[in-house]
């Protein structure tokens, strides 16, 4: 859990990315905005990079959560596990910064997703363990849970970064893209739950 002055700095670093993108700011931008000093700054981060990967992985553990809210107020769909991707991708790309830096940056989003890829599976497990049914995560195993995860991620990552024949423009896009590419990924003691 950050201290007041690190969420000061992830805030501040946050409204500056939206106003001006990531690699347009500057760290005594950001200082300034957040009531410190850049010597604070580099106290708590190594570097500019070290900085935009605390705010990405902060902004995703908020994104996750939202997902997870979202889908249980939901209404039942036809398949839970299609609606669940259709919302992480519909919501990635309501979040302004995160969004803008898949548009704007997509190496650097790879280069972040790459580097940080452990933690982003260990984030998802734990909306995936939100958003299941009590007892079900137990019942079909870390490993299980861990591998919809992973397979989660790299469908995500694929349908946010990477050019489609078929336009992922509407919902309905992207639930036939998780219908046709995602489901066939699930592993195998998904596919009989």
């Amino acid at each position: 859990m950050p201290d007041a002055a690190e969420s000061a700095i992830l805030d501040a670093a946050l409204a500056e990315f939206d106003n001006h993108g990531i690699r347009k700011v500057a760290l005594g931008d950001v200082a300034r905005r957040a009531g410190v000093s850049r010597t604070t700054i580099y106290r708590r981060f190594a570097n500019r990079d070290d900085l935009i990967a605390a705010v990405m992985d902060r902004e995703n553990a908020r994104l996750f959560a939202d997902i997870a809210d979202e889908l249980n107020g939901a209404p039942p769909q036809a398949n839970y596990y299609v609606e669940a991707f259709t919302s992480a991708i519909l919501l990635s790309r309501r979040h302004r910064v995160l969004n803008r830096m898949i548009i704007e940056e997509p190496a650097l989003t790879l280069d972040l997703a790459r580097r940080h890829y452990g933690a982003a599976v260990v984030r998802i497990e734990q909306a995936l363990r939100a958003v299941f049914p009590p007892g079900f995560a137990d019942r079909i195993g870390q490993e299980t849970v861990r591998e919809l995860a992973d397979d989660t991620w790299r469908y995500a990552m694929m349908a946010l970064l990477l050019p489609s024949v078929d336009p992922l423009d509407t919902p309905d896009d992207i639930r036939a893209f998780a219908t046709r590419h995602f489901l066939p990924s699930l592993p195998a003691a998904l596919r009989t739950d």
